[in-house]
């Protein structure tokens, strides 16, 4: 319940794969009515319009084929509007376990997030721009620097930097664990990949134009919702494997 103080995440020490799983489980069941309805805020509008009327989902289902403009607009959502916000929202969510705060309303958790959104969406820019020349003089690069670039949404709004110290925080914490984060980062894309493939099978096998949008909505929410908080569990993992202290305990450079 809002205002209940609960018991401190420990963000302290290192946790093996299995561990960040189990944790991540834990943290999405313990703050689902925030992390959840945060997800579904950001992710509804855009499936029900670009997907789902746009793309003719509502229409068609399953078998709807979108135009390349479509899912182009629908990319561009996830990843310049909805994937910043959802994380930002997320890593505060997770910030506040590792020192024991009250949880956020709904509301709470979306202000801080549109207040980091600027930073956050310029360091997701510099992150794709160099991921991008990467792959364009060879792919090798290209996944190196997706890697060491993951975590710069927490980075800027964890450490409270602008988008260039983000980037190079993010890589000074992959530092000495690029394989390490890579399995891990693939291993899970996989896990959440694979029950997300399925689930949106069954809504679509319904036949329901408005049954598979609406599942592809909750589907993907709860996906996202999942990846962003393994990914803040695991960045927090790295910078404790490397000694350093905890950003939750941190100074606070972030305007909540």
């Amino acid at each position: 319940m809002a205002g209940e103080r609960p018991a401190r995440l420990d963000l302290s020490r290192p946790r093996a794969y299995g561990e960040l799983l189990q944790t991540t489980i834990e943290v999405f069941r313990h703050r689902a009515d925030v992390l959840l309805t945060v997800a579904l805020i950001l992710v509804a509008p855009a499936t029900l319009i670009v997907d789902g009327i746009w793309g003719r989902a509502l229409a068609e289902g399953v078998d709807a084929r979108p135009e390349l403009v479509t899912q182009g607009v629908s990319a561009a959502l996830s990843v310049f509007v909805i994937l910043p916000l959802v994380t930002a929202a997320t890593a505060l969510v997770v910030r506040g376990l590792g020192r024991a705060e009250a949880p956020p309303t709904t509301g709470e958790a979306l202000r801080s997030a549109a207040l980091a959104y600027p930073r956050v969406v310029a360091a997701v820019v510099l992150y794709i721009v160099g991921v991008f020349a990467g792959l364009v003089l060879f792919i090798v690069p290209g996944v190196y620097l997706a890697i060491r670039g993951y975590f710069v949404a927490q980075a800027v709004v964890l450490d409270g930097v602008g988008p260039v110290q983000a980037l190079r925080a993010s890589s000074d914490t992959v530092q000495h664990s690029w394989w390490r984060t890579f399995a891990y980062l693939l291993a899970t894309a996989l896990i959440f990949g694979i029950m997300g493939s399925v689930a949106i099978s069954l809504f679509g096998a319904t036949g329901s134009g408005a049954v598979y949008v609406a599942g592809l909505t909750v589907v993907e929410s709860i996906a996202l919702s999942l990846t962003s908080i393994f990914a803040t569990l695991l960045f927090y993992d790295l910078r404790a494997r490397q000694g350093q202290r905890p950003v939750s305990d941190a100074p606070e450079t972030m305007v909540e």
